[in-house]
């Protein structure tokens, strides 16, 4: 069985016979992952998401706005409208209001 060979592939044949695999220094593998660890901590500070903190931040915050809401109703009940003082700003300006205020 004959070869079906040609100049060209011949050549490329030839130039590929020298090469090489390329390789790194030798502790260029240690110096990498020294740096990606040191980078790793220096990265800031860093917060703990656990489910834990999570439920505990909920929690207050739930805790919070109910005290604020019950704040709000309480000083609203306080403050009933004062209907005789309307009345009378609006009729100061010839105005009148009606009786769902």
């Amino acid at each position: 069985m004959e070869k079906n060979t040609t100049p060209l592939v011949d050549e490329h044949l030839r130039s590929m016979q020298g090469m090489t695999e390329t390789g790194t220094d030798e502790f260029f593998f240690t110096r990498l992952k020294a740096r990606m660890e040191r980078e790793h901590n220096s990265a800031g500070w860093s917060l703990p998401l656990k489910p834990v903190w999570a439920v505990a931040t909920l929690a207050l915050l739930l805790a919070v706005n109910g005290f604020m809401l019950s704040q709000q109703v309480k000083t609203k009940k306080q403050q009933a409208p004062n209907t005789a003082s309307v009345q009378r700003f609006a009729e100061s300006y010839d105005q009148s209001l009606s009786s769902s205020y």
